[in-house]
């Protein structure tokens, strides 16, 4: 006869067994692990929809937006891979994303689109401490587009600008100082973080020397990204500064 301890027992593990599987099953991580879809569209860089109707972020990586620098190559290239193509998608810890859109790193075949985008200059890698696969693949493959300037990657001729400060905590702000010999004018460059939170400078002419700061919230101040939110993440972020042409003039991640 089964004591009455064991057999609560024994009930017990079989309803979390019952629980995590239907768990599993309604947040996809096991109908989408490894299994192959139809791609029918490619909305941007780093965001398809399934011929199911289901939109799928791609993980590890941010494209450029549509309507900025590289937003529509990003766009190109990954419809050119797999747009009308059978992908299969690899999913990870966290099903889906705050917009209800399903996470996963997406293969033709044995080859990881993810990095692919990453290693042609097309995305940065994105939230890394967030992922448990692919993260030093994704490294390495930013570290040979960076070194290469690739895409998002290609350098401006204007290599003077240096960041002096970049305050993550009460009145958030970056401070930029132009150390070169002569005026630069910022009209339509940009500032912006890892997830495209960006300022795009009025008419501006930067002196040689001349130290400039721009808030996250401060609409009093000469340049305010005017936020009612925090730009730069405290776990961790990065810092893109692009001219008018959005070729990169200085790149910062802490």
């Amino acid at each position: 006869m089964v004591s009455t301890k064991k057999a609560f027992f024994i009930s017990f593990v079989f309803s979390l067994i019952l629980f995590l599987f239907d768990f599993g099953y309604k947040s996809g991580f096991f109908t989408l692990n490894r299994e192959h879809y139809f791609v029918s569209k490619v909305i941007d860089g780093d965001t398809i929809e399934l011929s199911n109707g289901e939109k799928v972020r791609l993980l590890g990586i941010n494209a450029p937006e549509i309507s900025g620098p590289f937003g529509e190559k990003a766009k190109d290239f990954l419809s050119k891979i797999v747009e009308g193509k059978k992908v299969y998608l690899e999913r990870d810890w966290r099903p889906r994303d705050d917009y209800g859109r399903l996470l996963a790193f997406v293969f033709v075949g044995d080859k990881n689109i993810n990095l692919e985008l990453v290693r042609s200059g097309l995305a940065h890698t994105f939230e890394l401490n967030k992922i448990s696969k692919y993260v030093k693949e994704l490294r390495e493959a930013e570290y040979l587009a960076m070194k290469n300037q690739m895409g998002i990657w290609k350098r401006s001729n204007i290599t003077c600008i240096k960041l002096v400060d970049l305050k993550i905590s009460g009145a958030e702000k970056v401070v930029l100082r132009n150390d070169c010999n002569f005026s630069i004018q910022l009209k339509n460059w940009v500032l912006e973080d890892e997830s495209h939170n960006q300022f795009i400078f009025p008419s501006y002419f930067f002196k040689p020397k001349e130290v400039i700061e721009i808030y996250s919230a401060n609409r009093t101040a000469k340049f305010s990204f005017n936020k009612k939110f925090p730009i730069w993440n405290r776990e961790g972020d990065g810092l893109f500064l692009r001219d008018s042409q959005g070729l990169l003039v200085l790149f910062y991640r802490y």
